[in-house]
């Protein structure tokens, strides 16, 4: 018995021996934990052994990123609005617009959020530096851009009024608003730290007013990125900005040590979803037809007011793209604030229309109201259409649109659009003058002052018969090249203005006078009264 007893008692220590050994793996795990406290503290954050891993996401989220950035480009499109009309998101100089078009740029060519997002960044860098150097101006906002728009009445022709402005502006004969603040923060200010406010920035105000951002455009971590703020104010005023061309590295470099997280089950890895990609392009579609669309009012491209049908305005085509996909809620959220009022989405408004087609459908020839009325009164002796005819094609301005830049009010109609004394500038109705105009001298007799009426249309289409004027299209082409000749444009203006103030009038009196009387009698025997008062 007892070494029976003895044998059981050894078999049960035996088998509690082997009870202890098959229970260790399970009481060994709280011993493993510092073991894997020891894996995880090299690769936390901060560690160089988590470049590898972050830099093959970021080669792998390459095609998430650009569908990220198509999705930022098409929003920077939704924000800033019709680029054919001025506005708050569209004047010369940096407007709270611009920063989103350096992010879609720079998204497509380097989509590596860690290179290009976030103060410091490739982004922050260039918006900073372009906000500096280029501010806007109050001289050159939505509704006039002086002294180029509206362009002055120097010789009569639009072109070379143009021409002259522009020559004698970039060479510093006449100061402009815009250019004078352009380029005037030297790069050590930048290099050290500089502050945008009011007391030495003049572009941090929007001229032109209020821009909202409404969700189309994620920041990202970037001051330059944001609509306007109280009293007009650009989204970077009041920050202080550091030039370094070397942060965006820096930061690049910093986000390859960060542990990695995030993507599919915490891979750092993501995928765009098929829908991601479709509502990405759709986007994109959508963005184009109403930043590019040049038929809008307002639009140089567009005839007048721009009279075209519902169907074919940007609202319409807008709705046909998100039709494509009703789940869609960027382009459902523009719609819906278009519908409720175009200037929250950036859109410019009624006043800002009004001024663009007064400015830029400027026709051919530029006269003042007095000028421009004795051209049409002479024109509609001759032919009663022809005024009409002459303002259609784009050769004369409504006299509507002259009068819209000095009294706004006594040219807009309830609606406030404005209105016009012949339609404005509208080829479209060139084909129907010109029908009114046969018709018109098939019943009106030859004009009794025809060669009078000729002579005042000649005169005012020949730089206003004053050879001095002829003179300022190359006084201010020859300042550029004083160096060539320092007294070129003294010495033309001498040579001009010895012919006399009405040289080019009593030229053209006397070729009317001399070929008149005979070119009637010669015609007179094989037309028609009817048919020469066309002429």
């Amino acid at each position: 018995m007892r070494a029976a007893s003895g044998r059981y008692l050894l078999a049960a220590a035996a088998l509690a021996a082997t009870s202890a050994v098959v229970a260790i793996p399970l009481a060994s795990r709280p011993f493993q934990l510092p073991i894997r406290s020891i894996e995880t503290r090299l690769v936390d954050a901060g560690s160089v052994l988590n470049i590898p891993i972050n830099l093959f996401d970021d080669i792998l989220n390459i095609p998430a990123n650009e569908i990220s950035a198509l999705d930022a480009t098409a929003g920077s499109l939704f924000f800033t609005g019709t680029w054919w009309v001025p506005s708050a998101t569209n004047i010369w100089g940096i407007d709270p617009g611009d920063p989103t078009h350096v992010a879609l740029v720079t998204d497509l060519l380097a989509p590596f959020p860690g290179l290009d997002d976030g103060v410091g960044g490739l982004q922050y860098q260039i918006d900073g530096l372009l906000a500096a150097e280029l501010p806007v101006s109050a001289s050159c906002d939505a509704m006039t851009c002086a002294p180029i728009t509206p362009p002055p009445v120097l010789t009569g022709d639009t072109n070379y009024d143009r021409a002259i402005e522009f020559l004698e502006t970039i060479t510093g004969q006449q100061p402009f608003g815009l250019f004078d603040n352009w380029f005037k923060v030297p790069l050590s200010d930048l290099f050290s730290g500089y502050t945008f406010n009011s007391s030495n920035d003049p572009g941090v105000v929007d001229p032109s007013g209020a821009a909202f951002l409404d969700g189309f455009v994620s920041s990202n971590g970037n001051p330059f990125v944001g609509g306007t703020g109280p009293g007009d104010t650009m989204p970077w005023d009041g920050v202080t900005y550091t030039l370094n061309p070397l942060q965006p590295f820096v930061n690049f470099y910093d986000s390859l040590l960060q542990t990695p997280s995030g993507g599919i089950a915490g891979t750092g890895i993501d995928i765009p979803t098929f829908t991601d990609i479709t509502q990405a392009f759709q986007n994109l579609a959508a963005g184009t037809i109403i930043d590019f669309d040049p038929f809008t009012a307002g639009s140089p491209a567009c005839p007048a007011t721009c009279d075209i049908p519902a169907s074919l305005q940007i609202p319409a085509l807008v709705q046909d793209i998100e039709n494509l996909d009703p789940t869609n809620t960027t382009i459902q959220t523009w719609l819906t604030d278009y519908a409720a009022d175009p200037t929250s989405v950036n859109e410019p408004s009624q006043s800002e229309i009004n001024a663009a087609v007064a400015l830029l459908q400027t026709g051919s020839y530029n006269f003042s109201p007095t000028e421009l009325a004795q051209v049409d009164q002479a024109l509609a002796n001759i032919n009663p259409e022809l005024p009409a005819l002459y303002t259609n094609l784009g050769i004369l301005t409504d006299p509507d649109y002259l009068t819209y830049l000095t009294d706004p009010g006594s040219v807009t109609g309830a609606n406030g659009v404005l209105e016009s004394v012949y339609g404005g500038y509208d080829p479209n109705l060139g084909l129907a003058d010109l029908l009114t105009l046969l018709q018109d001298a098939g019943s009106n007799p030859v004009d009794p002052t025809l060669f009078t009426d000729l002579n005042t249309v000649l005169t005012d289409f020949s730089f206003g018969g004053d050879p001095s004027a002829l003179a300022a299209v190359f006084g201010a082409a020859s300042t550029a090249a004083a160096a060539t000749d320092p007294t070129l444009s003294t010495d033309l203006s001498t040579l001009l203005a010895s012919m006399g103030t009405t040289a080019g009038s009593d030229l053209l009196s006397q070729l009317v006078s001399e070929l008149g009387t005979q070119l009637t009698a010669d015609l007179s025997t094989v037309l028609p009264s009817s048919i020469l008062s066309l002429f």
